[in-house]
């Protein structure tokens, strides 16, 4: 039996930004301490927040991880409450 733990926050990547940094820094034009930082800054308020998956007519839905915990799949707060 799975139990959903809560929620936790990932980093939705910037990639366009990553691939340029990157570049940067294998061309030795950054060092790993300003890559770093870079980084870091850039992704500061990128974190992920639960939300409903796209659903397109006429195809299956995809996703993102196998052992993801889909939304429809999980008991919402009200129904834990009232089943206990």
């Amino acid at each position: 039996m799975l139990r959903f733990l809560g929620f936790k926050q990932t980093i939705l990547l910037d990639r366009k930004f990553l691939v340029y940094l990157i570049d940067q820094y294998t061309s030795g034009s950054q060092s790993w301490n300003e890559f770093s930082s870079a980084v870091k800054e850039r992704h500061a308020n990128r974190k992920g927040q639960p939300m409903k998956r796209l659903v397109i007519p006429d195809r299956p839905k995809e996703e993102d991880y196998f052992y993801a915990n889909p939304e429809e799949c999980l008991q919402q707060s009200e129904d834990l409450l009232s089943s206990t």
